[in-house]
């Protein structure tokens, strides 16, 4: 099946989201009906089904649940971090107000990283051991942010 995205239409001029400060009121992350399904040869699997959920402004959220249980497959369906085929993808991702699942990967390219990451639990992807975890983290921004 084609991927699948509700929401506004990406801005035509292809460039990055507008900059803006969001409101006070705008919550940090909206999710709403968000839903992946992959395609198998054994049929589809529901990874994740109508998932709403609103993170206002100085919350924290803990995902918790079973090995299994689609805590991943939300993470990555709300930063945008899924095959490209075998995957339905729909419902609305909204960070400072801004649609992820609508904007074009140039314009994620400017959120992933500098405003929105993941740390990854698989061994070779996560946080280094040995290194401390304030400079990988120095090293992330120095690479999305410009900073020196």
């Amino acid at each position: 099946m084609a991927s699948e995205l509700n929401g506004a239409a990406a801005p035509d001029d292809g460039g990055a989201p507008p900059a803006r400060e969001p409101a006070d009121a705008t919550p940090v992350l909206d999710l709403r009906d968000v839903r992946t399904y992959f395609d198998t040869p054994r049929g589809t699997v529901r990874a994740v089904d109508g998932v709403t959920l609103t993170l206002e402004r100085g919350q924290t959220l803990g995902i918790v649940g079973e090995s299994g249980c689609g805590k991943t497959v939300l993470s990555r369906s709300i930063i945008g971090l899924l095959p490209r085929v075998g995957v339905t993808r729909s419902g609305q991702v909204l960070f400072d107000g801004l649609d992820l699942a609508s904007c074009t990967d140039k314009e994620l390219r400017t959120v992933l990283g500098a405003r929105i990451s993941m740390i990854f639990q698989d061994p070779m992807t996560s946080l280094h051991p040995v290194m401390k975890v304030g400079k990988q983290i120095t090293d992330v921004l120095k690479l999305h942010l410009d900073m020196s």
